[in-house]
């Protein structure tokens, strides 16, 4: 990829007028500046709008303002259609994706862009941050110590793992994300199961290649109006509420985004789409498998045990199997 693509950043807004106007500042301060920001609000009854509209007018930068015809609804697919629209509208070479109520570090765009101008390979890279609270305090906790994006995980991903790190939690955020918008085109739109932040990164990295800068570019902020996924260290009652989760209500909630994707991926026919297909249909056959394991505990381990190497490769080894044997 060329050095000098053009910078598109889609932003979506809604009723965030508490902490918009510092976020805009923070992309108004960045040492690469965007050709575009695009903004496309949803309805918003505060003073959301009036905000972005004197922001335009003294942007170093055009900024390109739609307001909603109707509200698309709250929670991820509410978000998911608005981020859809927005990235629609963005003419830009690479598009960077923006929260409104976060603070961009100065160098943000500017070392995403680098990394993408100097990799032609990449379809993507995504970004660490820094956990802030409602008041811009840090809380002392990146946002891949709550995501698990570890560098044995980020190992994982330069091998060409994609769908095994990817597929087991939330690993990348939207807010972290710049993506070459010719691919973008390409894998949207979004499925019904799934929302924006995990969709695109798990597309990107399937149809090229995703890397993570591991830097601290951003502040991400938790606050109680939150839209979409926060983020946090789980609590300890949080673990034991997840070691709980059992295989038949992760195979309710898995079966149809993995469904989705198979369905998407099922209209090319290309080697390495086939490969990632088969690695779906084999974690769908060990999800089922596991929601219908018996409740005699004896009968449940023999079962399990049989699968071991299935369970290595498909979730999380052992200790995967061990949370089974002990449901």
């Amino acid at each position: 990829m060329a050095q000098g693509k053009s910078i598109s950043i889609a932003m979506c807004t809604y009723n965030g007028e508490k902490y918009l106007q510092q976020q805009l500042e923070s992309i108004a301060s960045q040492t690469r500046l965007p050709d575009e920001l695009v903004i496309c609000d949803d309805r918003s009854t505060d003073k959301t709008t009036e905000i972005i509209r004197n922001f335009a007018d003294a942007a170093p930068f055009p900024v390109r303002f739609n307001l909603n015809p109707v509200n698309l609804g709250g929670a991820a697919k509410g978000i998911t259609r608005n981020f859809e629209q927005a990235s629609s509208l963005c003419t830009g070479d690479l598009i960077a994706f923006c929260d409104q109520d976060d603070v961009w570090m100065p160098q943000k765009l500017a070392r995403m862009a680098q990394t993408m101008e100097q990799n032609p390979q990449l379809g993507g890279v995504f970004v660490d941050a820094q956990l802030i609270n409602a008041q811009g305090v840090p809380k002392g906790v990146s946002l891949s110590q709550t995501t698990g994006m570890t560098q044995h995980e980020h190992r994982r991903l330069r091998q060409g793992k994609v769908l095994p790190v990817l597929l087991s939690m939330t690993k990348v955020y939207g807010c972290t994300l710049m993506v070459d918008a010719s691919l973008l085109r390409k894998i949207l739109p979004v499925p019904p199961n799934w929302w924006f932040d995990a969709w695109v990164p798990c597309m990107v990295a399937i149809h090229s290649e995703l890397a993570f800068i591991p830097e601290q570019l951003f502040y991400y902020r938790i606050h109680a109006n939150q839209s979409g996924v926060g983020a946090s260290l789980p609590s300890p009652s949080e673990r034991v509420k997840q070691w709980k989760y059992s295989a038949k209500d992760y195979w309710r909630d898995s079966e149809p985004q993995l469904a989705d994707l198979d369905a998407r991926l099922a209209t090319e026919d290309r080697l390495t789409i086939k490969l990632y297909r088969d690695y779906i249909h084999g974690r769908m056959e060990l999800l089922r498998f596991r929601a219908e394991l018996p409740s005699n505990r004896f009968l449940r381990a023999i079962r399990v045990i049989k699968r071991t190497k299935d369970y290595c490769q498909y979730f999380n080894g052992w200790k995967s199997i061990i949370k089974d044997l002990t449901a």
